[in-house]
């Protein structure tokens, strides 16, 4: 039995017969759908099962937010898993409160692009994941995701495609704080370094890269147990890693505030972000105060971070247009008590923002249901 199989069991057994509209015969797997499949992830499996009743729960009371929430639930399945978790994880911890919970919430909202920095880049429309209507706050959701990681992992299949190898783990060593836009400005060096660098009739066990110094990899073609080494600091981390949040610009909206929500999961994501003590949260705090302040007065256009922008618009005048960022850190892999919704929120608001959050009523409510301040 796949491990698609074994999840599409458990998706019908909650939302009812022919809901999971995947080929369960693919034997395709993730994390995710991988941990359900096994028993040594029981915990998860209680978990992420109750989370889903919750979902099953709010689509009864209310059938608006079926065709949405089926569509996440069905891509855990798929390639895309990692954001289909991040918008189940954020609609359960949202849905939990009244203020932004059911008859309060709006998922997919589509408006016309003038009414956000999506008009600067030449688009018609804007979308948003959630709307809170009466609060009159929007909101974007996103994996805060390794982008450094995700750019090698599409290198190493594209050079064990060009090798004939079906399977081969690499193991990426490099300082996990570093600037992901220079791997992204460096990709085709790097996959044609690391395809002319690398005889599999050798069999290297390691290959240091002359792109990128301090990135090197480690292959496994044995089995046995392989080790990569990486150095982290929280604050170049924040410093190299803030203008991310341009990419996301065309969510910010220009008539009320706007909120990015980034979910923290530590199977997809920061592999940083899962460290234990202060360090994730020092780096939450400085990755906003970085580009909440950082821009102010600057005389870069926004276009120099994000090359969609075909307006002048200044980067300072496109970081005022987003409110805040909330952090969700899931905890569905350990926690014991599935019938908490198991996510640790914690939040930053702009100071500088052309729509502030602080004292508003979406604020006050964030604050009744636990979440904290970053200080």
């Amino acid at each position: 039995m796949t491990a698609r199989a074994h999840y599409a069991s458990l998706v019908e057994s909650i939302f009812g017969p022919r809901t999971a509209n995947f080929d369960t015969s693919d034997p395709a797997s993730n994390q995710v759908i991988g941990a359900l499949a096994h028993q040594q992830f029981q915990n998860f499996r209680n978990n992420f099962a109750a989370r889903l009743h919750r979902l099953h729960a709010a689509v009864q009371t209310d059938p608006s937010l079926s065709v949405e929430i089926l569509s996440a639930v069905n891509r855990i399945a798929a390639s895309e898993w990692d954001g289909a978790y991040a918008e189940l994880s954020a609609l359960d911890y949202f849905l939990a409160a009244q203020a932004t919970g059911l008859g309060n919430v709006e998922l997919d909202r589509t408006i016309p692009a003038v009414e956000t920095l999506a008009s600067e880049m030449g688009m018609q429309n804007a979308n948003h994941d959630l709307a809170f209507n009466k609060l009159g706050v929007s909101m974007d959701t996103k994996l805060l995701s390794d982008k450094t990681e995700d750019i090698l992992k599409g290198i190493f299949k594209e050079f064990k495609s060009s090798k004939g190898i079906a399977r081969l783990p690499i193991i990426a060593s490099y300082e996990m704080g570093s600037d992901f836009t220079e791997y992204a400005s460096n990709r085709k060096k790097l996959l044609a370094e690391l395809t002319a660098g690398v005889d599999i009739a050798v069999r290297p066990k390691v290959f240091y890269s002359k792109v990128i110094p301090g990135l090197s990899y480690t292959f496994a073609w044995d089995a046995g147990v392989h080790f990569g080494e990486s150095t982290y600091s929280p604050i170049d981390h924040a410093r190299s890693h803030h203008p991310l949040l341009f990419g996301h610009a065309k969510k910010f909206s220009r008539v009320e505030p706007t909120i990015i929500t980034f979910v923290v999961f530590p199977w997809s994501g920061e592999k940083a972000l899962s460290l234990t003590g202060r360090e994730p949260e020092f780096f939450f705090k400085r990755f906003a105060d970085h580009f909440f302040n950082d821009y102010v007065g600057s005389p870069d256009l926004a276009s120099k971070y994000n090359s969609k922008f075909k307006t002048s618009i200044s980067a300072g005048d496109a970081t005022t247009h987003l409110s805040g960022i909330i952090f969700l850190r899931d905890n569905l892999i350990l926690s014991t008590v599935p019938a908490q919704i198991n996510i640790e929120a914690t939040f930053a608001w702009n100071p500088n923002a052309l729509h502030p959050l602080a004292a508003h009523p979406f604020d006050t409510a964030l604050r009744a249901q636990g979440a904290r301040e970053l200080n």
